[in-house]
């Protein structure tokens, strides 16, 4: 990673080797022929009738040749020996791009699965000291975790982050994994919310689960706002946090992220015509 550009020590020699910043600093992994670029989609909350770009969801896309790449199909091109150092920078690259954001006091969310064992762990250290010795509010930092760890949310709030909790696939969310963990944020995916759009009166079925974990203290981040009725679903059901290509698709981190309000309405039943949020 480009000391100059972050303004503090090396990474250990085996991922800063891997990690570079373009001209413009804007950090990206190498491994092999494929290039690990990060991606930004901004998320959304609903605040009386408006929707605010709040935070920033951090991914990594692989590249090969100028063209994304499935992560799958990336992750299945790594060898065996080379997965734990890989998993490594993919976690990395989100905070090694957080001053790339573009717009001043939106939060980042990247994630943390913990399979990198300690030393993933020693990186997200290391990057929080980092950014602190920078001035950077870490409470800015979002970190989504996959299950309930409670060892793991803990360590993480030790480190000033907040905690998201991943609520994935066509179970029941449980609302107690949220307190156990005592997450900020519980994000319901695409497969998630997608059981509850098949029609109006499944939908009525996710204000009572929104508002279950609003009771243990933590907001509901849907993911998938493709379309108006999945806006209309989302909205119905008192979700707070919002994210789809309806609102804006991810784009690469250094794309312009505009701030500022804006009406919940333009994006609802042909009312107003959608204005894109990064120019």
């Amino acid at each position: 990673m480009s000391d100059g550009f972050f303004g503090f020590g090396a990474l250990p020699a085996d991922l800063a080797a891997k990690i570079v910043a373009d001209e413009v600093g804007l950090e990206y992994g190498i491994h092999g022929d494929f290039r690990l670029r990060c991606a930004m989609q901004p998320i959304f909350r609903h605040e009386q009738g408006r929707l605010t770009p709040v935070t920033a969801d951090a991914h990594v896309v692989p590249y090969l040749q100028g063209q994304p790449v499935p992560m799958l199909e990336f992750l299945a091109e790594v060898a065996a020996e080379d997965r734990a150092i890989v998993g490594r920078m993919i976690e990395v690259l989100p905070l090694a791009n957080v001053h790339n954001i573009g717009v001043e006091g939106v939060s980042l969310l990247f994630r943390h699965n913990g399979s990198g064992g300690s030393e993933a762990m020693d990186d997200l250290r290391f990057m929080v000291r980092g950014l602190e010795d920078e001035g950077f509010d870490v409470s800015q930092l979002v970190c989504e975790i996959d299950g309930v760890d409670e060892r793991l949310a803990d360590a993480l709030r030790e480190l000033g982050l907040r905690v998201a909790l991943a609520h994935r696939g066509v179970e029941q969310p449980d609302a107690h994994a949220a307190c156990r963990v005592n997450a900020d944020i519980v994000r319901l995916d695409r497969v998630s919310f997608e059981r509850f759009c098949a029609d109006a009166a499944t939908g009525r079925l996710l204000r009572p689960v929104v508002s279950e974990f609003k009771a243990q203290g933590a907001a509901v981040l849907v993911e998938g706002i493709d379309s108006e009725s999945r806006l209309e679903i989302a909205l119905g059901a008192g979700v707070e946090l919002f994210q789809g290509d309806l609102l804006e698709p991810a784009m690469l981190v250094g794309s312009v992220f505009a701030d500022g309000p804006r009406e919940a309405s333009q994006y609802r039943r042909g009312e107003c015509v959608v204005v894109p949020l990064f120019g």
